[in-house]
């Protein structure tokens, strides 16, 4: 596997990066296909992880930040790989369990299971989408969220797709419940956040739908997209997620787990576009300018301080946490 390092110049030199050190890995492009690359938001560095011909997307860092996992469609589907972090030069093992299509891996709390949205067809990416857990030692892979139980418009049109899992605790998931007058152009009718608590065997709905007050006190409803869980460490188990309203209205909202209070972060950024990350007291966020063009963001000190961007040459999205 070939490593490219890309050395980060001006920007970091007139404004100091991150005084800790924070790691992020994420999806790149420079104009044909992405490819994942490592990034260190304290001294600029980005580090080319893999280059190949296929689309390589939606990474995942397990808890102990040594493995990735990550979709490829490099073998036709968009199937699910695993890299070492610590090891540059080891190849990507194909650990899929089926032969459908996968999207947004997320590593269980221990490291041994992932769970992530499958469809058993992997030409229709959209259809019959579940969410299984894979055990990283069998290969065996389980249903535990399954779109086609779980529609709740009565516009018989729409198409119900259930993705983006992350782990709340070792028995605790959310996931997004989102429905599509149009899947193949990706257009969103509705978009709402679950919980499954995997003793019970209980859907609970948590957020996206209702509204919330601005500060000058307007009713705003949302589709609630893009969620994240922050460690129990940093900010005793909250949710982020992006809340959309119209076609490109979005705020950043933070929710007390489980099922707590929730409220819009105070970011103050026009070009917020989620997801929202959070490590060591610095929103790390995806953003998109006038032009279309997505990347990465981050403040310090709840957001007070002044923005900064990472400097790349392309088009960032999917940026997970390595430490």
């Amino acid at each position: 596997m070939k490593i490219v390092r890309i050395l980060l110049i001006a920007l970091f030199i007139a404004f100091p990066l991150l005084c800790e050190a924070v790691e992020i890995v994420f999806c790149g492009s420079d104009g044909s296909q992405f490819d994942l690359y490592r990034a260190d938001l304290k001294t600029g560095e980005i580090i080319r992880i893999t280059e190949t011909k296929a689309e390589e997307s939606m990474p995942a860092v397990s808890p102990d930040g040594q493995k990735l996992a990550f979709v490829s469609d490099r073998d036709g589907a968009n199937s699910l790989y695993l890299l070492s972090l610590l090891d540059n030069a080891s190849a990507a093992v194909n650990i899929s369990a089926g032969m459908g299509s996968y999207a947004n891996p997320a590593f269980s709390p221990d490291g041994r299971r992932i769970a992530v949205q499958y469809a058993p067809d992997p030409e229709l990416v959209w259809a019959s989408t579940s969410i299984v857990l894979l055990d990283l030692t069998t290969r065996q892979q389980q249903i535990i969220v399954d779109s086609s139980r779980l529609k709740t418009s009565e516009n018989t049109e729409t198409t119900t797709v259930v993705d983006r899992p992350v782990w709340v605790s070792d028995s605790l998931l959310v996931y997004v419940l989102a429905e599509y007058s149009d899947p193949e152009s990706g257009r969103m009718s509705k978009s709402t956040l679950y919980m499954y608590d995997l003793k019970k065997q209980q859907h609970v709905r948590i957020a996206g739908g209702e509204s919330y007050y601005s500060a000058e006190g307007e009713a705003m409803g949302f589709k609630a997209v893009m969620p994240a869980v922050v460690s129990e460490k940093d900010r005793s188990r909250s949710l982020l997620f992006a809340a959309v309203r119209g076609a490109t209205d979005r705020a950043p909202m933070k929710m007390a787990l489980p099922a707590g209070n929730k409220g819009v972060i105070e970011l103050n950024d026009p070009e917020f576009f989620g997801p929202m990350l959070y490590l060591d007291g610095h929103w790390i966020y995806g953003t998109m300018n006038e032009e279309g063009v997505t990347g990465i963001s981050w403040r310090a000190g709840e957001g007070k301080e002044p923005k900064q961007t990472l400097n790349f040459a392309g088009r960032i999205i999917y940026p997970a946490i390595i430490r």
